[in-house]
Order: structure tokens, then C-alpha cells, then sequence
């Protein structure tokens, strides 16, 4: 059996290749498109998106970003796992816990994960 680590690279090279690939042949569509003067261009909307799961806009937070980052590089699990229940509790879970009942001057708060 390969180290996680290789798996990890192959499949980044992989999904590397298969975006280049499709990337490539959406490109080339377009600039086809555009040369018999077939492309067409949607107008831009403003506004608030509330269909998304990011209406929040949290997926563009650099504060976000770099905390998500810098639990990364503490070795923070990430992804599909157990729940908290068969896992049990990682540091994370239990100071957000804490600041949250501080926050909302409550004695204690336990967060669930969404399920959909």
C-alpha cells in the first residue's frame, strides 16, 4: 500500500491533468464561438445570492482563509470523518464551544454537524 502522501500527489496530478484537459477544450470552443461572432455574454447582476451554500461569502474571507490554512499546518484533521460521537472531540471542537457560550452568555453550547 502507497504512503498516504503519494496517493494524495497522484490524485492532485490527476485532477490537475483532467482540469488542464477540460479547460483546454472549453477554451478552444469558445475562441470558436467567437470567431463566427456566436458568443454571447450574459449580463451582469448585482445583488445578494441566497441559493448558494456560500451566501454568507465566507468562501472569499481572507480571515477565513488563513485560519483554515493555519489549523491546516497544525495538523487539524479535515474531511469526511466519523462524528464526534464514535471520533470523540477534537481541541477545535471544544474551544469553539467555549467561545460561543461566551459569546451568546450561555452556560454552555454544543454544535452538531449539518447534515443534508
Amino acid at each position: 500500500m502507497l504512503p498516504y502522501s503519494t496517493c494524495v500527489s497522484r490524485v492532485e496530478i490527476a485532477e490537475h491533468v483532467l482540469h488542464s484537459a477540460a479547460l483546454d477544450y472549453y477554451q478552444s470552443a469558445l475562441r470558436e464561438l467567437a470567431d463566427r461572432n456566436q458568443l454571447r455574454a450574459l449580463s451582469g447582476r448585482s445583488g445578494l445570492d441566497f441559493t448558494s451554500n456560500d451566501y454568507l461569502g465566507l468562501s472569499s474571507s481572507e480571515r477565513l482563509i488563513k485560519a483554515a490554512m493555519s489549523a491546516l499546518v497544525r495538523g487539524t484533521a479535515i474531511g469526511a470523518g466519523g462524528s464526534r460521537l464514535l471520533r470523540g472531540n477534537a481541541p477545535e471542537h471544544e474551544e469553539l464551544e467555549v467561545a460561543a457560550a461566551a459569546f451568546f452568555h450561555a452556560e454552555r453550547t454544543l454544535f452538531f454537524r449539518k447534515r443534508l
